[in-house]
This record gives structure tokens, sequence and C-alpha cells, in this order.
């Protein structure tokens, strides 16, 4: 830990204009952080600087008025923007400097983010990085090297402890935005997952997301499992409908899963199922509309538990989130399983249906018993 020229209580008793960097490409990275930029964001005007990946305009769209986005575009999955390089750099100082900052928090131990600040004039700069790289910092608390180790929540909850702006019991909560709303009510009255034909004020049957995409292979479930899991939600059960929802790169895997459904069910049966493949706002309104989520470790999954919705999660390839009551893991793999290739195969449906059956106890299961 290294000790700065200014006092911590600069953060939020004298900053105009805050410039919050947090440029982790995901989404989950950017959720992590909300509680704290949320409350930076109650004492004073932020504009948050984040790669496009995080979707920040999407999670902050109820953001207080003066609240701006600024868009890294650097690094992001495999492709360059304009703020890579050495011009990069200065475009990106640039743009620090329109935003009219006059204090700059880095959640991040990049430097290249802390001398982009200090070309754009910005005197009072915090950040992550401790004593190795304390010259481009003026402000505040850094954090050891260690903790480049730990988890992002960690990571920004003890460096908001050390520059004043902790939180006693942070909280993670979102709400889906209005057009999403819409988007999602129009979908449900469309295709019969709703008890009135009004789109703007449809009542939705009660249903469960299933959230089939993953960045990382080894956190796919894969249809099949998938599959025999909404096989399982239309025959042993009657009160819940199915929504699927995924990013347009699992349209394949949807296809996949639908080819087995069709093969086994009753063009009845398969009305009680659906899915989505839109936008993400139309997604975190549907979430937010159905009674729960079922799904691999994503940002849908991050997503529910921000919205009040409990959420199962298929933990393998990481060990089981626990920042959020909503987020629910299953009792199937051991602590040296988790990051063993294919572990996530060990997870059954069967698994997942006696689970359900728990959380949600209108799920009366007609073929019981299922395994723990």
């Amino acid at each position: 830990m290294s000790s700065r020229t200014v006092n911590p209580d600069t953060l939020l008793s004298k900053s105009s204009r805050l410039l919050v960097i947090q440029p982790l490409v995901g989404i989950g990275d950017m959720l992590w952080h909300k509680p704290w930029i949320d409350l930076l964001a109650s004492h004073c005007d932020v504009t948050l600087a984040t790669k496009p990946t995080a979707k920040a305009k999407t999670i902050f769209h109820d953001a207080p008025t003066g609240f701006q986005v600024l868009d890294v575009e650097r690094s992001q999955r495999g492709t360059t923007g304009r703020h890579d390089g050495v011009l990069g750099l200065f475009r990106l100082a640039m743009d620090f400097r329109r935003s009219g900052a006059d204090t700059a928090l880095i959640l991040h131990y990049s430097s290249r983010y802390a001398i982009a600040a200090r070309l754009a004039g910005i005197s009072v700069i915090f950040g992550y990085g401790s004593s190795a790289s304390r010259w481009l910092y003026t402000a505040g608390y850094g954090l050891s090297a260690d903790w480049r180790k730990r988890h992002a929540i960690d990571r920004v909850a003890e460096y908001a402890r050390l520059n004043n702006f902790a939180i006693e019991k942070p909280v993670w909560r979102m709400s889906a935005s209005s057009e999403g709303m819409d988007e999602a009510n129009t979908l449900l009255a469309d295709i019969g997952f709703a008890s009135s034909l009004n789109r703007q004020r449809a009542e939705p049957v009660p249903f469960l997301v299933i959230g089939v995409g993953a960045m990382h292979p080894e956190r796919q479930w894969g249809a099949e499992n998938f599959a025999n899991l909404i096989s399982s939600l239309l025959s042993d059960q009657n009160h819940y409908h199915v929504m699927v929802i995924g990013g347009p790169t699992e349209t394949a895997l949807i296809e996949q899963m639908n080819v087995q459904l069709r093969n086994r069910h009753s063009v009845a049966e398969l009305k009680r199922t659906s899915s989505f493949t839109g936008s993400l706002s139309g997604a975190i309104a549907l979430m937010q509309l159905s009674s729960g989520y079922i799904g691999n470790d994503t940002s849908l999954l991050n997503f529910s538990a921000l919205l009040g919705v409990p959420c199962i999660g298929l933990f393998s390839h990481s060990r089981p989130l626990a920042y959020s009551a909503h987020i629910i893991t299953l009792d199937v793999l051991s602590d040296d399983d988790y990051g063993m290739p294919g572990i996530i195969h060990k997870i059954t449906p069967t698994h997942v249906m006696a689970r359900a059956a728990k959380i949600w106890p209108d799920m009366t299961l007609s073929s019981p018993p299922y395994a723990n």
C-alpha cells in the first residue's frame, strides 16, 4: 500500500466531474462493480470510461442526470481500435480531457490509463497501482500486487475501503429499461405467454428462463443437456412455461435443442416453450418478468441476480459466485472438481430438476423421485 499526496476525501467531496475508468471487457465485470459506481454517481457527476463489450449504457440506463459513458476502443476480444498504440494513447487522453473531469478513479492496475489521465491534465488521479507505479497517481491509496489474484468484487471492495467510499453491505440491483419491457411484453403477447393481448400491459404466465450462452467452452452445458432439461419441464410439470435466451451466436445451439424437442413432444406441449435471441435490453426485461433463471455461468446469470430473480447457476469452470443470495448452486461438484475439463457434464438435468422443485414449489413434479 502506498500513500499519496491528496486526501482520499477528495474523491467524493471535491470532484465536479469524476472520471471512473473500469476497462475490463466482460459484462459480468461491470455488474460486479455496479454498487460502487452507483454510489459514486449518487455523489457527483460521473463519466464512466469502459469498453463497449461491458454494455455500460444498458446496465446504467437509469443512472442520474450527469452520468455519461465513454467508450474505450481497444483490445476488444482480439480486435484493435482507435485507442490502441501510441497514437491511441493520445486519442484516449484527448477523450479524457473532453469529458471535463477533474478527478480520475482507475479501477485497474494498468499504467496506460493513469498516463492518459496525466496527459489529459487531470490533477487528482486515484488508481489500483501500488508503490512500483506510484509516480503515476496523485491521490489515495493503492492495492498491493497480491490483490491482482483476487476476484474483481474483492478488489474493488478493498480499494473502496482504503479510499473512503466503502459500502458496508453492497447490494447488487438493477431494473429493466422501458424499451426492454416494451420488447418483452410484445413478445410474450405474440407467442401466447401472456394472459392479456394488450402488448403494453400483458400479464405473463409463469415462466422460467433457460440461459444457454457461454463465452468459454468449459462453461457450456450443451444442447443435449438443455434439451433434456426442457423436456423434463414440459413433461414432468405443467405450471411453468420455458423461455430459452441466448445471443445471436447461440442460434445454432438453440436449433439443435429444438430439433430434439420436436422429436419428443406434441405441438401442444411445444407451445409452452419459446426462444429469444434479440436485444440485451429485451433479454433483461424477460428475466425480470420471469419466475427464475437456470443456466450457464455467464452474464445472464449475473443479470438475474441483480434483478432479484432466483437463479440456478451451472458452475464448473470456476467456483460458484457468492455475492448474491439470489444465485443458487448445485451440490454436485467437489472443490477439487472446478476447472477440470468437461466437468460441467457431471451436472445432469436430474440434478437441476431436483433443485428446481425446491426453489419453485409450484413445480409439482409428476415423475419423482429425482436424485440430489
